[in-house]
């Protein structure tokens, strides 16, 4: 299930803007009076295309319009992107942290505000990433949070083709999952639950929807992740209805729950082409894709050189948010 509790790391900014008044100007960038190689320099201070050299020269410390495109280090992170006149991040850029945490995203005043993108630790094996919306930030709004298991790398393409992930996808508050759809692919079985989720991540809904293995759907109660009472309903390759239950959870150990046949095709037939006309059999395209498009964008953000030719609004934020939003509202 998606964790509840896994907090980013600190990277609280610890320079400030005398440490660039300190610097020169060459070729229209701020590099680092110690070195003239700007391949030899850390910290780069390029100046924000449609501003003066007049406004440029004037560094009010009180002014909070953007000012540069920024490579710095500080002891807690390294980062790439825009920096206003007082020297804290703003709209967007890349930051890296000492425990390898990532995000890529839009800044206000040093928070994470806006569209994101984060990565827990990651590494080619198993990743943790989060994609979506930020407040002060703490997750707050829509976002699917993606863990991945394994995966497989394409030596011909070289990109990673997801295997085992649980996926969580809809509404967050505060860095908790809130409600939405969980799905699940572990190999070539696949799962989605579509619901509530409780305070410690499980699924709670007295309406929930679970959709299993291709031919298994289960409607009814949920409470923390276990069925309790329901209809459950098998379909073959055609989505034709094949067998229907009624159950209810006994208490029994030796028999946790009691069956029973039921007629109801009514009920049956509306969730079953609810089912069939959802995008189940495509989340693991979509999903598979967006993780593509992660990859890409931050891959650009690691350099300087390349990230400042990006667009992030349409190229980074509109390309890959407009993909979320879709992917929750199916």
């Amino acid at each position: 299930m998606i964790p509840s509790d896994q907090q980013p790391a600190e990277d609280e900014t610890t320079f400030d803007i005398y440490e660039i008044d300190e610097q020169i100007i060459k070729n229209d960038e701020y590099v680092q009076k110690k070195s003239s190689k700007l391949k030899e320099v850390k910290n780069r201070f390029k100046f924000v295309s449609g501003l003066t050299k007049e406004e440029i020269k004037k560094k009010d410390p009180n002014s909070d319009y953007l000012k540069y495109f920024a490579q710095i280090s500080t002891k807690n992170f390294q980062y790439i992107g825009n920096l206003s006149s007082q020297l804290k991040r703003e709209k967007y850029g890349y930051s890296l942290m000492d425990n390898k945490d990532e995000f890529l995203g839009e800044y206000k005043n040093e928070n994470r505000n806006g569209f994101g993108i984060y990565k827990f630790h990651p590494n080619d094996e198993e990743q943790e990433i989060y994609i979506g919306d930020y407040i002060n930030n703490s997750k707050t709004g829509k976002g699917i949070y993606l863990k991945i298991f394994k995966s497989i790398k394409d030596d011909s393409t070289d990109e990673l083709n997801l295997v085992n992930f649980n996926c969580g996808m809809g509404t967050f508050q505060d860095d908790i999952f809130k409600s939405g759809k969980i799905f699940s692919v572990d190999y070539e079985n696949e799962t989605l639950y579509k619901g509530n989720i409780n305070e410690i991540g499980l699924p709670s809904d007295k309406e929930a929807l679970i959709f299993e293995g291709g031919d298994k759907i289960f409607m009814g109660n949920v409470v923390d992740g276990e069925l309790h009472e329901g209809r459950n309903i098998i379909v073959d390759e055609k989505w034709d209805k094949k067998k229907g239950y009624y159950f209810t959870k006994s208490g029994n150990k030796n028999e946790p729950y009691t069956f029973n046949i039921y007629k109801d095709e009514e009920k049956d037939e509306a969730k079953i082409n609810m089912i069939k006309q959802s995008s189940v059999k495509t989340y693991k395209a979509q999903i598979q894709n967006i993780f593509k498009d992660v990859n890409d964008a931050m891959k650009k953000f690691t350099n300087f050189d390349t990230a400042i030719k990006v667009d992030f609004e349409n190229d980074v934020k509109n390309k890959i948010k407009s993909n979320v939003d879709k992917i929750i509202k199916d």
